[in-house]
């Protein structure tokens, strides 16, 4: 079988299927090339029933294509109600960034740093409501718990109490809908 090898400092094996289908390997610095190959042996079933589920997500999935100028009036768009949606929820949280930026990251939703500025993808906004509200109090949080601690979560669920649902919801729209800027 094919595979990507990664060697590190790591004290584990561990392996990745990629969203093509292809199998990468994150191995300690000194594993012996046998003891890969046979850990991938153990590992077979769980291989080929992600890459099965993989290949099931990406026939279900939904493709957006925009153009660039369109991506460019959707980032405008989404500034205005983003801005917007965070004022809402940062006055119910007591927490106020200090500043909101839009980028176009494809594997992320938000982002916030320690310096309290918060970061949008513009592709929210082709997302649900109710999932653009779990973002925007999800990156809120981070402004009083920069991680994701049981304390990050008590300021989430404080707010919004069903967000392990919404935060689940938002994982599977990730792998139902893919933005495609031509």
């Amino acid at each position: 079988m094919e595979y990507k090898l990664v060697r590190s400092k790591r004290k584990t094996l561990a392996l990745y299927v990629r969203q093509d289908g292809s199998l990468e390997v994150r191995a300690p610095l000194k594993t012996t090339k046998n003891y890969i190959e046979d850990f991938i042996l153990q590992k077979q079933d769980w291989i080929t029933a992600t890459r099965s589920k993989l290949s099931e997500r990406q026939e279900a999935k939904k493709t957006i294509r925009i153009s660039a100028a369109d991506a460019t009036k959707y980032k405008k768009q989404a500034k205005e109600y983003l801005q917007q949606r965070c004022r809402y929820y940062s006055e119910l949280m007591g927490l106020s960034p200090t500043a909101i930026r839009i980028n176009s990251a494809k594997t992320r939703w938000g982002s916030c740093n320690g310096s309290g500025e918060i970061n949008f993808t513009f592709r929210l906004l082709f997302a649900p409501e109710d999932l653009i509200d779990y973002v925007v109090v999800h990156e809120l949080a981070h402004l009083k718990e920069l991680n994701h601690s049981p304390a990050f979560w008590a300021v989430v669920g404080h707010t919004m109490p069903d967000y392990g649902a919404r935060r689940k919801r938002l994982r599977e729209y990730q792998h139902q809908v893919e933005l495609i800027i031509t």
